[in-house]
């Protein structure tokens, strides 16, 4: 509901959080002028993953080729799920 009252409305810019967050996330369906993830924690465990790793492979799932990525708090194990999807995410 909310894509289509922006469409109507014409907004310029419209700043969307993903609720689930990443690869499942409905507002996935969208191209992004930037993308941001801000932090990783264990919330929805019981979809993400049990590990940090694991959350960020699904939270990378945000990331389009292209398309610039902000990580807003690094982990050791998150350093190089992100630094890995955004290099294949890369434009050749």
């Amino acid at each position: 509901m909310a894509f289509e009252y922006f469409a109507r409305e014409k907004v310029d810019i419209a700043i969307i959080e993903t609720g689930l967050g990443g690869r499942l996330d409905s507002t996935n369906i969208i191209t992004p002028e930037l993308s941001v993830i801000t932090n990783i924690g264990f919330d929805h465990v019981q979809f993400l993953g049990d590990t940090l790793e694991k959350i960020a492979v699904e939270k990378a799932g945000i990331i389009k080729e292209g398309i610039p990525v902000v990580i807003g708090e690094l982990h050791p194990e998150t350093k190089e799920v992100f630094t890995r999807v955004a290099a294949e995410k890369m434009p050749p």
